[in-house]
């Protein structure tokens, strides 16, 4: 077939050059995002219950809601968290689950609980995740020393104009909005004039309700047209409201002299800042098959528009996740260009040739466009770990062709004619190529087995090395040697190549004496087997240790300037109190950050609910000026705290990013889940909060923090003193209601927005109110409401979590050694059981890191499986696998060393590179055994062939083994998330290929000697 190809050389290049066009066109039509497009197997169930407390939620709703969804199939996990007035319970399902179908089975189990829940409960939202739902990017929106109005103005133009044109744009999916004020119609009776005329609330109430009336339409026959007539009678405007006619006596008066009326923003939980200044956040969602660089473009263009039209209005984009994307792809496109042009350059050296390098280079850019037509037509997309993918595969491609030229060069020293030598070196390896490609692709095979979105993760990056190795293989073995010919046509005479200048000044460029120094070695392992034999076998003590006290976690940290500070007060302030201490952290650290913006409060995300938190807790968002600075930001949020408001709880984490979204692992180390099964129970505030502080002595090094909490008042209507006075209870708690929250009586249908309207008097302090309030009596007596009730103070959680075990309170620890972990669960078990009769169960990231690491030993061992299969069938032997998987071990000790001396930890992107690693090592050693079983067969003793196959093979092992390093080098140094997801990866590969290489030239051959000797002796005697 090669020389067939030789000799129509045209016909090659030609299709090459279609096959190039082809791959550019792809190029342009490939989807470019971050991630790869994987589904979140995760259903949220929102429960709303305003004015209920947290136990009262947990024990009457979220208990039954918990029993009837832990019975959905494929459920992997469930969390639940209660607050006052609103509860969230997350379902986490299995990857490969059929979310859709558990979305309808999530609903049915919803409605089948609905049935036992009180009859006025709103149904539960449910919301099916996806990483589309990440926001791409935050828009903020602000306008300068804007008023309580102006900011209502704002909010209105936001939502009815910016909001709108945003979700107009072909590639945005929804705009989630955050901090706004939503308006209200308020109705302030004037409290004496209504007595005074004998009027009451429920008047103003009835007036209304009678004003504001709209029956729809009718359609009446008036011969053979049809009419429309509507009845309506609906307010419209505030001035409607004020011009309402009551009924007083003989009189008529408007409803505007018996109340202030107008329009203000609704009294809010939470708000969001941009430093100091009240501000809008717009979380931009897109679509998931749209481009990222088409979504920030027309986004962009929309706002530049839109700030010329209102020039009052502030915006600006933050937390531009198409910035990282293009940042981390620029990152990885210049690691692939650098470790390709060292790759290339090194090749002179060892070549020697100024030529044959040039066709090393042409194949990088052929293989990589082929292997970009072939994304395209497997519906890939270019993403981070698909990138990374060409990248590992880019030493690999060069791999293929510096085989084929230096069998080439060989047989052309052994003055075959050049046509002759280009066919038959390239035949010769096509075997063992593809051997070596297929035990690199293998390795690959056994990661679906890896459970969740680990696996589904990869799926990309075992395409990209596969796709990029075997469109490198077609391309050494068909247009490697035809332009090698054709490079080499000319040159020829009298069957010899005629060497150039540059060709003659690197034949005597001797930088490594590699050669002299092989056979020095070569001979000295020959010459001490037994110690050599040892030496390779203590290999595997440090090998051994590495793997147990290396750090070991899920998924390696990317380098951030930015960090998320999560705050409870653990104390029941109101929002200006809590704006307040947030605008102090803001001014304290202002010299280290470029920018912050606060979510003060509840917020009002309809996606993004992770920022679930009560009007008494804070998230600060600071992008620090440079790297450096976190840590001094960090530090001096901890000494103001500290100082200022020491009962407070806080928590630093990484700002989200679609990784992080697929990969949440922000669980502490250990997790015990402390509650009282026989009463189905959790443990009273009070000891848990004892608990905490004997557990935080005990383990002061683990972080330890109290359980939230905080404090309520506690009205108690007193029944004696009710019937003393004769006063309906239900008389009390209307007065009550009324007095302390604005009642809403209706709702105003203004243009496109429905703004309700309340009934109420201005909120005061809640003493002055309960001695200030009166209500009637059966009697007709003002009685005070403070001579009818009693309050306490008492205390509680803040939050209650379940699971499908049912409610916990959570002691997290932090920083926990390996060493420490299985005496830590003991001990705390121990006590809990022994001094308060307390049950715990442990959960946390320690948990799922060993079972990953578990799985991925699983993975190895199939690997090695298959490569066993593979190399026998190879090899027609079942002696010769077990020689080159001895390899494997001693190898993986390189990239653990390389880990180490790094800092770096077992994760999982460095144990899928010690399985790559474990294919791409043995691609050398497979074509140094079939060069030795080829000059056996040929004749050759056992020895000298071992010797004769090992120089053959000593520079493509040497040049693949540096190709393959030096590809992967600049990921080292690299700082986009792209580089620093496979940076453990780069390391283990980097340290295994390089011990890897010193095996496959001294080791290998030793046990190959090993195995073969009885049988060579066997032979010279017969021969003899």
């Amino acid at each position: 077939m090669i020389k067939f190809l030789i000799d129509r050389p045209i016909a090659v290049i030609m299709t090459y050059v279609a096959i190039l066009t082809l791959g550019l066109v792809a190029i342009g039509m490939l989807p470019v995002s971050l991630m790869p497009d994987i589904d979140i197997p995760e259903i949220t169930v929102q429960v709303s219950r305003p004015g209920q407390s947290v136990r009262q939620i947990e024990d009457g709703v979220i208990r039954q809601m918990r029993y009837q969804l832990m019975q959905i199939p494929h459920l992997e996990d469930m969390t639940s968290e209660t607050r006052d007035g609103n509860a969230v319970i997350r379902l986490r399902f299995r990857h490969g689950a059929d979310i859709n179908y558990a979305f309808i089975e999530v609903n049915e189990k919803v409605d089948a609980a609905m049935r036992s829940l009180p009859a006025d409960m709103e149904r539960p939202a449910i919301i099916k995740a996806s990483s589309s739902d990440l926001p791409v990017f935050y828009i903020n929106l602000w306008r300068k020393g804007a008023d309580e109005v102006q900011f209502l103005e704002l909010s209105s133009l936001a939502k009815n104009v910016l909001i709108k044109r945003l979700e107009q744009l072909p590639e945005v999916a929804m705009v989630d909005m955050t901090g706004h004020l939503d308006p209200e119609l308020y109705i302030e009776p004037d409290e004496t004039l209504l007595k005074s005329l004998g009027l009451s609330h429920y008047d103003i109430v009835n007036a209304l309700n009678e004003n504001n009336i709209d029956l729809g339409t009718l359609q009446v026959a008036d011969g053979q047209y049809l009419f429309s007539i509507r009845f309506t009678n609906a307010l419209t405007s505030p001035d409607d409201v004020k011009d309402i006619r009551l009924r007083v006596g003989q009189r008529f008066m408007k409803l505007s002299e018996l109340a202030k009326i107008g329009v203000r923003a609704r009294e809010q939980d939470g708000a969001f800042l941009r430093g100091n200044e009240r501000a809008l956040s717009l979380a931009v969602i897109k679509h998931s098959d749209a481009r990222m660089k088409d979504l920030r473009r027309s986004v962009q263009e929309l706002i530049d528009r839109f700030d010329w039209e209102f020039p009052e209005v502030e915006a600006e984009v933050i937390r531009d996740q198409t910035a990282l994307l293009t940042y981390s792809i620029n990152d990885l496109r210049d690691n692939l260009v650098i470790g390709g042009l060292l790759a290339f350059v090194i090749l002179f050296f060892f070549l020697k040739d100024s030529r044959a390098p040039w066709l090393i280079g042409i194949s990088i850019p052929m293989g990589l466009m082929v292997s970009l037509l072939f994304f395209y037509l497997a519906g890939l997309s270019i993403n981070i770990v698909s990138l990374s993918g060409l990248i590992l595969g880019i030493g690999l491609m060069i791999d293929n062709s510096i085989i084929v030229i230096d069998n080439i060069t060989q047989y052309l020293d052994r003055n075959v004619s050049l046509a002759e030598a280009c066919a038959k070196a390239t035949t010769e390896v096509i075997s063992p190529l593809l051997s070596s490609a297929l035990t690199t692709v293998a390795v690959f095979v056994p990661l679906v087995f890896l459970s969740g979105i680990s696996g589904a993760l990869f799926h990309d990056q075992a395409f990209g090395v596969g796709i990029g190795l075997f469109a490198s293989l077609v391309v050494s073995i068909t247009i490697i040697p035809v332009l090698y010919y054709l490079f080499y046509k000319k040159a020829h005479k009298k069957d010899r190549i005629q060497e150039g200048k540059i060709t003659k000044m690197l034949r005597k460029v001797n930088l490594f004496n590699i050669e002299e120094n092989y056979a020095k070695g070569f001979d000295w392992v020959f010459g001490y087997r037994k110690v050599s034999t040892v030496i390779c076998v203590l290999l595997l003590i440090p090998m051994i240790l590495l793997f147990v006290f290396l750090k070991k976690e899920r998924f390696p940290h990317f380098q951030h300037s930015d960090v998320l500070v999560s705050i409870d007060w653990n104390e029941r302030i109101n929002l200006s109190e809590n704006s307040e201490r947030v605008k102090a952290l803001n001014s304290i650290v202002g010299d280290f950050v470029s920018l912050s913006t606060s979510y003060v409060g509840t917020q009002k995300y309809f996606l993004h609910r992770d920022i679930d938190q009560s009007i008494s807790e804070a998230m600060i968002y600071f992008e620090c000026k440079d790297p450096d600075n976190l840590g001094a930001v960090e530090e001096a949020i901890k000494g103001v705290i500290a100082e200022r408001w020491p009962s407070a709880v806080y928590e630093f984490k990484v700002p989200e990013t679609v990784f992080d979204k697929l990969f949440a692992d922000d669980e502490p180390d250990i997790i015990a889940k402390v509650s009282n099964s026989d009463l189905r129970e959790v443990p009273d505030y009070v000891m848990m909060q004892n608990i905490s502080e004997k557990v935080g002595r005990q383990y002061p090094w683990a972080g330890v923090l109290p359980p939230a909490g905080e404090s309520y008042m506690e009205i108690i209507a007193n029944a004696e003193r009710l019937l003393l006075y004769d006063v309906d209870v239900n008389a009390l708690y209307e007065r009550l209601r009324i007095a302390l929250d604005a009642w809403q009586v209706g709702v105003l249908h203004s243009g496109s927005e429905y703004i309700p309207i309340v009934i109420g008097n201005p909120p005061k302090g809640i003493e002055a109110l309960l001695k200030e309030l009166k209500v009637g009596s059966r009697n007709n007596l003002e009685i005070p409401v403070s001579a009818l009730v009693d309050t306490r103070i008492k205390h509680d959680y803040k939050s209650m979590l379940g699971d499908a075990r049912g409610v916990y309170v959570p002691v997290n620890f932090y920083n926990v050694p390996d060493r420490k972990v299985e005496g830590l669960m003991k001990d705390v078990s121990r006590t809990l059981k022994t001094d308060y009769n307390l049950d715990v169960s442990f959960a946390g990231s320690w948990f799922g890191s060993r079972e990953l690491i578990r799985e991925l030993a699983v993975v190895l061992l199939i690997a090695l499986a298959l490569l066993y299969f593979i190399l026998a069938a190879q090899f027609e032997s079942l002696s010769q696998p077990v020689i080159l998987l001895l390899e494997i071990p001693v190898a993986i000790l390189g990239g653990l060393f390389m880990l180490w001396i790094f800092g770096s930890s077992i994760n999982i992107m460095s144990m899928i590179g010690i399985i790559v690693m474990s294919g791409v090592v043995l691609n050398d050693s497979i074509l140094k055994i079939d060069t030795i079983n080829r000059l056996r067969a040929e004749g050759m003793p056992l020895l000298p062939a071992i010797k004769e196959g090992g120089h053959r093979r000593l520079k493509s092992i040497i040049m693949t083994a540096l190709t393959t390093v030096l590809a992967l080098v600049p990921v080292l140094w690299g700082s986009g998330m792209g580089s620093e997801l496979q940076r453990p990866l780069a390391l283990t590969i980097i340290g295994g290929m390089i011990i890897g290489t010193y095996i496959s030239l001294y080791v290998i051959p030793l046990f190959y000697y090993y195995i073969y000797r009885k049988s060579d002796e066997r032979s010279n005697e017969l021969a003899d």
